[in-house]
């Protein structure tokens, strides 16, 4: 497994933990970290500050396909993502920008653009990809896949703790209901549903740590290295 040019999916709902174990197994194999969600939240912002609707198909195609993606390599291996140049950051974690990414994302013609975008990064490999569609759609031929869940319970906990450690305001019950809501518009949206590849290896972590997590999927990838 130590081929730089390995592909690892990682898919799931938001909350499950897919950054710090996508970052824990780039690490490993020394591969570059990219959490493809952020994409879609810089089109969520983007589409915010240009004030359209929301659910403008058009008007939203036009601003994805205008945006300039620039990806720069970190210490930690996680890949910054740039938009037309700037660094957006903590800009990018409000409920509401998770909100519009989630709206946005939904739009086939605006969601080809930056698929097309990550399935081009996935061709290059190197990668750990994290995810909605990362095994079903981006890189149905990568070669781990993992799709990790978590009660919408335990998801809004951590958001709270989150971002409450970011020194934000955080209402456990706007959030419950923003998670809840989000997970039924990703999965029955008709372009690249939330769902398992069906090669995907399944890792509930409601209950389990962080550290418990990352020790798991470092296991498994172990053993279902090829």
């Amino acid at each position: 497994m130590q081929n730089r040019k390995l592909l690892i999916a990682i898919d799931g709902p938001a909350g499950v933990g897919k950054t710090s174990v996508g970052k824990a197994l780039a690490s490993k194999y020394n591969l570059g970290f990219l959490s493809t969600g952020i994409m879609y939240r810089c089109l969520g912002w983007k589409a915010l500050k240009s004030g359209v609707n929301l659910q403008d198909e058009e008007a939203v195609f036009q601003i994805a396909k205008n945006i300039v993606w620039g990806f720069e390599k970190e210490a930690d291996s996680n890949l910054k993502v740039l938009v037309d140049g700037q660094f957006l950051g903590d800009a990018l974690l409000s409920e509401e920008v998770a909100r519009a990414a989630s709206i946005t994302s939904a739009l086939p013609k605006a969601r080809a653009v930056i698929t097309d975008k990550q399935k081009a990064l996935a061709k290059e490999g190197g990668l750990v990809m994290e995810g909605r569609d990362i095994g079903t759609v981006i890189a149905p031929n990568a070669d781990l896949k993992f799709y990790m869940v978590a009660s919408a319970e335990a998801r809004a906990n951590r958001r709270v703790l989150q971002l409450k450690e970011k020194g934000q305001e955080a209402n456990y019950d706007e959030i419950l209901k923003s998670i809840i809501s989000r997970d039924e518009r990703d999965s029955s949206r008709k372009t690249a549903p939330l769902k398992p590849a069906s090669d995907a290896i399944l890792i509930d972590t409601s209950t389990l740590s962080l550290e418990e997590v990352i020790n798991k999927v470092l296991e498994l990838s172990r053993t279902n290295a090829s």
